[in-house]
């Protein structure tokens, strides 16, 4: 898997002092109903066992082996201030107005 973090996202996380094991969870979670769709997340988290360890431009990013069966073998973060961080792929945008917040 590919990860890319756009200037302004990368500006951001920067600024996070992250503790040992910490990183960006990227986070695809599956939801069935009428359609097949999935909810998208951004958290500062702890790594677990099941997942992949990026390393981007210094920043930790972690996503699980289920989370990647949902992405895009290229995946990009991006940020506005306006509009919060944007997931998204070559081929589609996977979510806006995302917020980065620190798992409990």
């Amino acid at each position: 898997m590919e990860i890319t973090i756009k200037p302004a996202a990368l500006s951001q996380f920067k600024q996070i002092d992250f503790k040992e094991n910490e990183g960006i969870r990227i986070e695809a979670v599956f939801v069935g109903s009428c359609s097949i769709a999935a909810e998208h997340s951004l958290k500062i988290d702890h790594k677990r066992d099941d997942d992949d360890l990026f390393n981007v431009y210094g920043i930790p990013v972690l996503i699980s082996k289920a989370s990647q069966e949902q992405l895009r073998d290229k995946v990009a973060i991006d940020y506005n201030p306006k509009m919060g961080y944007k997931l998204s792929s070559d081929e589609e945008v996977y979510q806006y107005n995302l917020h980065l917040t620190r798992a409990e």
